[in-house]
């Protein structure tokens, strides 16, 4: 079973000591535990974190299957997740969706071959107010346009270069 290091387990202890039970910073640790792997969440993690909070690893594994910010595939190094719900999709989210799947080459779902790009459908992004919205990792890019999305992916390829 995977565990923590010493320096990620000083930060998850830290994490847990803000709230009044370990089970409570589950969401937190899940974050955590993408960060130190990669973006997404190796077999075997969901049970060493059950363990860890004090709970069920059902418990975890429903966490993790509700929200679409946590993986169990392996995902590109840029992630990009494209809301194309009611709020979204009214203002362009399904024409984004498009031009990044012309763009990357890609289909919701996949990783580019090189591992630099994932891409994916999602139904909320939590900021309707500021659609369309598309999610790079952690960072969330509002009323985004096709020369917007260009610009990230050419900064992100030359980053990568």
């Amino acid at each position: 079973m995977p565990e923590f290091n010493a320096k990620t387990l000083k930060e998850a202890d830290a994490l847990c000591e803000r709230y009044a039970e370990k089970l409570h910073a589950l969401l937190p640790l899940l974050h955590l535990v993408q960060r130190e792997n990669g973006g997404w969440l190796p077999p075997g993690w969901d049970a060493y974190i059950a363990e860890y909070c004090e709970t069920t690893l059902n418990h975890v594994r429903g966490v993790i299957t509700f929200y679409n910010m946590y993986h169990t595939e392996p995902v590109g190094k840029y992630h990009l997740m494209v809301c194309t719900c009611v709020p979204c999709g009214l203002c362009g989210g399904d024409g984004v969706l498009e031009h990044l799947e012309q763009r990357l080459g890609l289909r919701p779902g996949q990783t580019s071959p090189d591992g630099l790009f994932s891409l994916e459908e999602v139904q909320c992004l939590a900021a309707c107010d500021k659609a369309p919205l598309v999610q790079v990792n952690e960072e969330v890019y509002e009323r985004v346009g096709p020369d917007q999305l260009d610009k990230l992916i050419d900064d992100a390829r030359k980053k990568s270069a």
